[in-house]
């Protein structure tokens, strides 16, 4: 199992599904970055090999190589890349020193959510390349082929993305969760993660704004790192600007797993302003925490959230969410019951034995070719 970058969502997805197939009979070994790799705490079923160093893409790949030469494996699963433009050539060679192995690629995102120039045609090089791809809904299948166009034909599976119980639950008490991101003792409702353009927090900004009766208790706490494409100064400024500074609470810096789980424990309502994305980890903790979540129709969220654990929007628009988050507001007496049926939907419907299950199955599939 190949994961590059050691840290965050997909790490955290690799980890879970690493531990899963071990579970399920597979001998499972993980290539992660030699010092940026944060789950070296987690209790693991599977060895972890710290190889990639971040000094090029050759001298990686050739560490890569080498593990494929200490340890022959039969299938090498990628979750994540090296170099987004180059490594479909790395495939190709890989293919050549290493003809009996199999390459998986896990398609979390159809393209990279801020898509550079010369990385669309990298991306069909790659897919051609690979042996068998995974994508986490029937969305993202459409996508892809979409992309890829007539005459494609490596085997496509759907495999849906896990629940992050482990991340997204623990024994802290609401005090404890709030006193660790130094909050009051309010209604929260929140967006996590990574803050970028796509994640739509300027829409959640104007929709709260449009809100007219909000509730007195309640405010949106906006919890994560801020990454490209947009600044701190903006979305403060936009805050002032639509005067609700008093509604917002902003918690900027990288949330380390150790108090991922006091997020969803302080947390009443998870939002999910997005724009555009193919499927989210982040949805997945928060039905796995046992929180309701409101959403745009985007990605696989028309195809996980349901009227018993959520309000998705009418369309990928601030206003639709808007209308979506008011509708949760006044229904706010049903978020209890609803977070009840979102962690019974977690563990019914994402739960990683089931995932390593039809993993596996992929691989033998995929193997026989």
């Amino acid at each position: 199992m190949v994961e590059t970058g050691g840290w965050g969502g997909i790490g955290h997805y690799t980890h879970c599904l690493c531990n899963a197939l071990a579970g399920a009979g597979c001998e499972v070994r993980l290539a992660t970055h030699a010092h940026r790799y944060e789950l070296s705490s987690f209790a693991k079923d599977y060895p972890v090999h710290q190889v990639f160093q971040g000094d090029g893409q050759w001298a990686d790949w050739r560490r890569l190589f080498d593990l494929c030469r200490l340890h022959a494996p039969e299938i090498v699963h990628f979750q994540s890349l090296l170099s987004t433009r180059r490594d479909w050539l790395m495939f190709h060679w890989m293919h050549r020193k290493f003809p009996g192995i199999r390459k998986v690629v896990t398609v979390h995102n159809i393209l990279p959510h801020e898509t550079a120039f010369g990385e669309r045609w990298a991306y069909r090089r790659l897919y051609q390349a690979a042996d068998g791809l995974i994508v986490h809904s029937k969305a993202s299948k459409r996508a892809l082929y979409e992309l890829m166009g007539a005459g494609f034909d490596a085997p496509v599976m759907v495999v849906p993305h896990g629940h992050y119980g482990e991340l997204s639950v623990n024994d802290h008490d609401r005090s404890k969760a709030l006193e660790t991101f130094q909050l009051q003792e309010v209604c929260y409702l929140t967006c996590f993660g990574a803050i970028r353009p796509y994640k739509g927090v300027d829409w959640l900004l104007r929709a709260v704004a449009s809100i007219d009766e909000w509730p007195a208790d309640a405010k949106v706490l906006v919890i994560g790192h801020l990454l490209t494409g947009v600044t701190e100064k903006e979305l403060v400024d936009l805050c002032r600007k639509l005067a609700i500074m008093e509604r917002v609470e902003f918690r900027f810096g990288y949330v380390p797993e150790e108090n991922i789980a006091d997020v969803f424990t302080l947390s009443d309502l998870i939002l999910f302003p997005y724009r555009h994305i193919d499927q989210s980890g982040v949805l997945m903790a928060a039905l796995a925490a046992g929180r309701p979540v409101v959403c745009t129709p985007v990605g696989a969220f028309p195809e996980v959230v349901n009227t018993e654990v959520g309000f998705v929007a009418k369309n990928v628009s601030w206003e639709a969410f808007a209308e979506a988050l008011n509708e949760a507001i006044r229904k706010r007496g049903a978020w209890a019951a609803m977070g009840k049926k979102a962690r019974q939907m977690a563990d019914r419907d994402f739960g990683w034995e089931s995932i390593a299950h039809s993993t596996r199955s992929f691989y033998e599939n995929v193997f026989d070719r």
